[in-house]
């Protein structure tokens, strides 16, 4: 079984998107970027959890939903 990591913080969630993901939309009010991957069709979402820390804290990336829907 192969070993995916459902989840990134800070530089490898910045880097893990750039290299790997495609952008699909992004909210502004919510602070949230929806990413697919073009390999996988797993649908990833950014998100600043910590948002009240200077600069909105960490980024947090997060797979949402796998290609076969879990």
């Amino acid at each position: 079984m192969e070993n995916i990591i459902p989840e990134y913080i800070g530089v490898e969630a910045l880097d893990f998107a750039e290299k790997e993901l495609t952008k699909i939309k992004s909210n502004p009010d919510t602070w949230e970027i929806e990413y697919i991957c073009d390999k996988t069709g797993d649908i990833w979402i950014m998100d600043y959890p910590n948002s009240e820390l200077h600069g909105g804290g960490s980024p947090r990336l997060r797979r949402v939903k796998t290609h076969s829907g879990t």
